[in-house]
Parts: structure tokens; C-alpha cells; sequence
């Protein structure tokens, strides 16, 4: 429409034509496109191709960064600035030089970005990608690394079907998901959801609602606060200095817990359970072991309701406990010291259960 034609609508019209204009203008704003980005760089040598990108993307704090590639580690750090800077680079070595540079294009790098997000891809559409990428870097290759820096506060999203994740520094939700690689997040304030099914995951001095999932691997946690749930088929738990509540289970190593400043919940289906409780104590205590013994130690003078029992050894106790009912070797009830707010409940059946006084 004219403007001249405009003008001559009646008014009713005109806003009505504004409002669509105004509309259109606003999809259009959000939609995600695909960000002019630079073309890779590519360059041979004996052992293979390699390929370099750069970029950098203006962002606003708050929003969110993707990243979803079919093979490589991907590391994600904060700079002081209001943009995505993105470094990435992937090395091919297969038969032929021209087998290496369609293998690269048929995984295009691809940036799109919106008002209040980037996604980064590197992938090859329509295949089955985890286990087959997992394959070619487990033979040496393939192998990729994406360096990303990002604002203060923002979230991240992260996918890799074969490499680590590593997170830091970051005020915001944080999603990691790896098909053959470790996880490591460090002093994230943030929810953090993580996700292995081939190696250990390490978080240290972050704050927030914890989730670490692992099949193939040991989990660590120290410092920070919140809340913390940890589960592993494969591998030990080791929990330290965290102020919040921890909720572990592993079905192939043994547990670690130490000054926990919440509720503990621990289960092994396959080795012994270690305990370090404050004084005093900020929660209660359940404690499950199938595959070893349960040594809980604490100071002289803690109170707390014990709720101790075993078929697989003896229970004892170094702090004074007011039995309840008759003593057996097998079990231990009563109060400690008098008895306290919280219950220390455990179950063994793969060895002893003792309560030690702290050094």
C-alpha cells in the first residue's frame, strides 16, 4: 500500500494496518537466522586436514548459547565482554585428502543467532551420530576442540557425541550432555544438569540445583552449595564441603561423604560408605550398603537419634548411645548423647557398621 493511500484509509484502518506492520517487524526480529559467519579455514599436512574457525557474535546478558557437535570436546569459559567469541578446530586423518574435506562438509559449521541466543552446530544431519562418532575418535580419527567465552551471566546448552565438557565461571543454567567423555563444571551459580555415558564428572565451588548423571565413570563434588543428586553405575562418589542437601547412588564403587550441610542420602550396591558429619548435624542420614561396611564418623559430643542395623557384621559405637529395647550385634538403637533432632539411620548387608569419634 501507498502512502498516499494510507493516509486516505479510514483511522480504524490505519491502526489496524500499523498493528500488522508492527507485527511483522517483531517475528521477523525474533525469528533465528543464519549469522554471516566467516568460512572456515582448511589447510593439509601429512597426517591429515585440519580445519580453523573464528568468530565473534554481540549477545546481551541473560540469553543462551547451544552448541551441538558430532565429535570433539567443547570448553566454555566467560569473558568481560557483551559477546560470544567462538574458537574451534578439527583435525581429520583418513585415506585420501579429498575423503577428509568431504567428511568436514558433510558437518558444515553453522552459526544462527536471535536477540537472546546463539547456536553453534557442527554436524551431519539424519545419521545415528553417537555411537558411530564415538567410534572414529576412539580410532584417532577425528578429533575436535570448541573454545567458546561467553558474558558473565548467560546459559548454555552443550552436546557432543564424543569429547569432554568442560564449564566455568558462568551465572546461569547449564545442560551438558556427552556420549563418551568427562564432565567438568567449576563454580557455576546455576542450575546444572549433566550428563555422561562414558566418563567421570568433577564439580567444584558451584551453587545451585546439582544433577550429574554418569554410566562409566567416578563422580567428585566439592565445595559449593545447594542441592546435589549423583547417581553412577560405574565408579566411586566422593561428596565434600558442599552446604546444601547430597543424594548419591552408585551400583560399582564406594561413597564418600564429608561435612555436608543438608540431608544426606547415600546407596552402593558395590562398596563401603565413608562419613565425615558435622556438628551439628544439618539433616538426616540414610545410608544403604549392599557390597561393603559403613563407617560414620563425627565429634565426641554430637547428638542425633542412631538407627543402625547389619546382616553382614557387627555394629559398634565410640559415642555413648541410650539403647532402646535389647542390645543385639547386629543392630544399634538409641539415642547418642542424649539424642538429637535428626536420624542416622544405616543398613549393611556386605560388612560392620561403626560410629567413630572424629580426630
Amino acid at each position: 500500500m501507498s502512502e498516499a493511500n494510507f493516509l486516505q484509509e479510514p483511522p480504524a484502518n490505519r491502526l489496524q494496518t500499523i498493528m500488522h506492520r508492527l507485527f511483522l517487524l517483531i517475528a521477523l526480529s525474533l525469528s533465528p537466522v543464519a549469522f554471516a559467519a566467516p568460512e572456515p579455514a582448511l589447510r593439509t599436512t601429512d597426517s591429515g586436514t585440519e580445519e580453523t574457525f573464528s568468530h565473534r557474535i554481540g549477545v546481551a546478558p541473560g540469553g543462551t548459547l547451544t552448541v551441538s557437535v558430532d565429535f570433539g570436546s567443547i570448553e566454555v569459559t566467560t569473558n568481560g565482554t557483551s559477546e560470544v567469541v567462538i574458537d574451534s578446530v578439527r583435525r581429520v586423518s583418513m585415506s585420501t585428502r579429498k575423503k577428509e574435506a568431504e567428511f568436514l562438509e558433510e558437518r558444515p559449521i553453522a552459526v544462527e543467532e536471535t536477540p537472546n541466543s546463539v547456536k553453534f552446530t557442527a554436524e551431519k544431519k539424519g545419521r545415528n551420530r553417537s555411537q558411530w562418532s564415538w567410534n572414529l575418535i576412539r580410532a584417532k580419527k577425528a578429533e575436535g576442540r570448541f573454545r567458546i567465552s561467553v558474558p558473565p551471566q548467560f546459559n548454555v546448552v552443550l552436546d557432543t557425541s564424543g569429547g569432554s565438557i568442560a564449564v566455568s565461571d558462568l551465572s546461569g543454567s547449564v545442560r551438558s550432555d556427552t556420549s563418551g567423555g568427562s564432565l567438568h563444571f567449576t563454580r557455576i551459580t546455576g542450575p546444572i544438569h549433566g550428563d555422561t555415558s562414558g566418563g567421570s564428572i568433577h564439580v567444584s565451588d558451584s551453587k545451585g540445583e546439582i544433577h550429574v548423571d554418569t554410566s562409566g565413570g567416578g563422580i567428585d563434588v566439592s565445595g559449593g552449595g545447594g542441592r546435589v543428586q549423583a547417581d553412577t553405575s560405574g565408579g566411586p562418589i566422593s561428596v565434600k564441603g558442599f552446604a546444601g542437601a547430597a543424594e548419591v547412588d552408585t551400583s560399582g564403587g564406594s561413597i564418600t561423604l564429608e561435612n555436608i550441610g543438608g540431608s544426606v542420602k547415600g546407596s552402593t550396591s558395590g562398596g563401603s560408605i565413608k562419613v565425615l558429619l558435622p556438628t551439628p548435624i544439618h539433616g538426616s542420614v540414610n545410608l544403604e550398603s549392599s557390597g561393603g561396611g559403613i563407617t560414620v564418623r563425627t565429634a565426641a559430643d554430637s547428638r542425633f537419634k542412631l538407627d543402625a542395623e547389619t546382616s553382614g557384621g557387627g555394629v559398634s559405637s565410640e559415642l555413648p548411645v541410650t539403647v532402646v529395647g535389647s542390645r543385639e550385634n547386629d543392630e544399634l538403637k538409641g539415642d547418642v548423647n542424649g539424642g538429637g533432632e535428626h536420624l542416622v539411620r544405616l543398613r549393611t548387608s556386605g560388612g560392620g557398621i561403626r560410629v567413630k569419634k572424629s580426630s
